[in-house]
């Protein structure tokens, strides 16, 4: 354990910096939505009634990687970072590996390998020490024996 928690250690901060700012390029998406033809290789063609909700999901997961850079320096907040944005990049991973026979997936390959990156690495800070909470507190301030 000793050995994980000093990889931990060593490279969260940079870690969540790089991966943050990765996350961070869905920016142009919420106000340029050509931009996903350039982002996406070229593989993924939308229509004007994705519009909405394409530009949504790019201030939402620019927001996941503002909150990552923002963890880098703040580590009270590194645990919720950590859970919220292993959760959203599993479910990356898993529509990448289960639409495998789609001519389209390609173009999500990129996000695909970031995402399983930092999905790995959270995995690897959850197992750690440093991604376990030592207590869990109630909101009222009140403790449990």
């Amino acid at each position: 354990m000793r050995a994980i928690n000093a990889f931990i250690d060593r490279t969260i901060k940079w870690f969540l910096i790089l991966f943050g700012l990765v996350t961070c390029a869905t920016l142009p998406l919420a106000f340029d939505i050509g931009a996903i033809t350039s982002q996406l290789g070229g593989f993924v063609d939308y229509t004007p009634a994705s519009v909405p909700i394409l530009r949504h999901w790019g201030l939402m997961v620019f927001g996941i990687g503002a909150l990552m850079v923002v963890a880098a320096f703040r580590p009270w907040l590194r645990f919720e970072t950590m859970l919220f944005s292993a959760v959203e990049k599993s479910l990356v991973v898993y529509l990448f590996l289960s639409n495998l026979d789609e001519p389209w997936i390609m173009g999500y390959f990129p996000a695909f390998l970031a995402d399983a990156t930092i999905v790995a690495y959270s995995i690897v800070y959850f197992i750690s020490e440093r991604g376990r909470p030592g207590r869990w507190i109630p909101a009222d301030g009140a403790t449990t024996a």
